[in-house]
């Protein structure tokens, strides 16, 4: 009886080991720079910190590459170090990327309470057709002229709040 249960274990330890490392090689065939990935996290301890923070650390390490590859769990994740291939990707190739995030990671990201419903609603979370509708809907909003006229209210905005966290980190709150 034990022996069964503990091979059925082990037997869903080596299914979850080769989903999460499945994909390790794409990088190197694509000939990428990248972190390697390892099990069960990929190319980050995300136990570490903020993924923001930890991430930091692949833009670090290869500053002179456009771009780079790294993992995330079992899935690749492409890095861009290259301001202007950031933006033509964002900007001018914006509706090649319409769905930034897989349907599954999404359903994970988003899973939690009443505020995970509401962040899942932002430009960079919606996927498909309402992505598209709300990307139309926003576009002349953002015209460069309309950016620069906003700009000093976003500059006395950013002074008010710089001041206020000044107050508050004064006081110890």
């Amino acid at each position: 009886m034990w022996l069964e249960i503990l091979l059925v274990l082990l037997a869903l330890l080596l299914l979850l080991y080769r989903y999460t490392t499945k994909n390790f090689g794409r990088w190197e065939a694509l000939g990428i720079p990248h972190i390697k990935g390892s099990f069960p996290f990929g190319s980050y301890n995300l136990m570490g910190g903020h993924i923001d923070s930890v991430t930091l650390e692949g833009h670090q390490k290869f500053p002179k590459e456009k771009y780079f590859g790294w993992y995330l769990m079992g899935k690749p994740v492409l890095g861009i170090n290259d301001v202007d291939l950031l933006k033509h990707i964002e900007v001018k190739d914006f509706d090649h990327f319409v769905d930034r995030l897989d349907s599954s990671t999404q359903k994970k990201m988003f899973s939690g309470g009443d505020l995970d419903k509401i962040w899942e609603l932002q430009l960079t979370s919606i996927t498909g057709d309402e992505w598209k509708q709300l990307r139309s809907a926003f576009t002349p909003i953002f015209t460069s002229g309309k950016m620069k006229g906003m700009l000093k209210f976003i500059k006395h905005i950013a002074v008010d709040l710089s001041t206020e966290m000044e107050m508050k980190a004064k006081e110890g709150e």
